[in-house]
């Protein structure tokens, strides 16, 4: 009998092969779900053979950034998980997620003590990725919404020297969402370039404007902005003393001494910890002026940790009504830095000792 291989079944072992290698390095899944009624979003992401990441979303607010994540493993259409926390800590209630193509519905796992985190609980329908981007644009769009309602109440509700706050805070906005995209939004990989064509191709619309996540940066940055605007500063003083922040991840907090100088702490966290920034200075008392009903101080900081072209860091401080100016100048940017102080600040009082 012999037994060597002919050209066809050479022919079959190879399909066959290129079968089972194609399924073993078969593209990890990720899976969409919503709740309408809660609005809610539940995504399942393959982070393994049989591990999975749970990650829920309430969108109940547009631009919120409520979260619950969690890790499990499934088995069929049933996967098991809890809450995603640090080494050594209690995970707490343990979770089922069951269903298919159509539905996920998550529930207790039975026979738990006391179960927790019950807002995850419920029926989710599956999502396309055509209608997470409309329902992605609808969050942003009704953000911007609640932005301008902001913007006009607080026009006609804010007194004094606050008044013409929300008109000169309405100028800076794009400037202020522009950097904030720049560190908040990765766009996705540019599409290969076509081959050229007889014709002209008819020009298409941004690949960000087809992104979820381009949209939700942009709802989640204009959520901080309306939450700004609605909390008008509740003035108790009208010196430099206090606590001042812009929303944004930026902090100004100042002293002044006895002698008049002004002892001046700055830091942000602007998106992440990656990009922050700490500058502190103290601001001379002769630098420190009063013009009708604005106070001025201006001095020249100096920032460790950056080359010696952006140390020199020059800072103006107004203060007028119950908000804080900052203008900044330097004569180089540090390089990968995307922080920034400049911006128009609440303040608030001290915290009692």
């Amino acid at each position: 009998m012999n037994s060597r291989l002919q050209p066809f079944q050479i022919s079959v072992l190879a399909f066959v092969l290129l079968v089972v290698c194609g399924r073993s390095a078969e593209t990890l899944t990720t899976a969409h779900y919503y709740d309408e009624e809660s609005k809610r979003f539940l995504t399942l992401r393959q982070t393994s053979a049989t591990g999975m990441e749970v990650i829920i979303r309430y969108a109940s607010e547009p631009g919120s950034t409520g979260m619950w994540t969690g890790q499990g493993n499934r088995k069929d259409n049933l996967t098991t998980f809890a809450a995603q926390v640090e080494e050594g800590q209690d995970r707490g209630s343990y979770f089922i997620a069951k269903g298919g193509e159509s539905k996920m519905e998550v529930l207790f796992k039975p026979g738990q003590k006391m179960p927790q985190d019950p807002g995850i609980l419920g029926i989710y329908r599956r999502v396309s990725d055509e209608k997470r981007l409309q329902l992605a644009r609808k969050e942003s769009q009704a953000a911007d919404e609640r932005l301008n309602v902001a913007l006009k109440e607080a026009s006609h509700s804010w007194s004094g020297a606050d008044k013409l706050v929300p008109a000169d805070w309405k100028a800076r906005w794009p400037a202020l969402l522009g950097r904030w995209m720049k560190i908040a939004y990765q766009p996705p990989e540019p599409a290969k370039v076509k081959p050229a064509q007889p014709f002209p191709a008819v020009k298409d619309a941004p690949a960000s404007e087809k992104d979820v996540q381009y949209w939700l940066k942009l709802a989640q940055a204009t959520a901080a902005a309306f939450g700004f605007i609605q909390q008008p500063a509740v003035l108790k003083s009208s010196s430099w003393d206090g606590e001042y922040d812009d929303g944004f991840g930026g902090h100004v907090s100042i002293r002044r001494a006895k002698d008049g100088k002004l002892r001046v702490n700055m830091n942000c966290t602007r998106v992440n910890e990656n990009q922050g920034a700490d500058l502190v200075g103290q601001i001379p008392a002769e630098a420190v002026k009063t013009q009708n009903d604005e106070l001025i101080a201006a001095a020249v900081f100096t920032e460790t940790d950056v080359p010696e072209n952006a140390k020199e860091v020059s800072i103006t401080l107004k203060r007028k009504g119950g908000f804080l100016w900052v203008e900044t100048k330097r004569k180089a940017t540090p390089p990968g830095s995307f922080a920034w102080f400049d911006g128009i600040y609440r303040w608030s009082e001290m915290p009692k000792e």
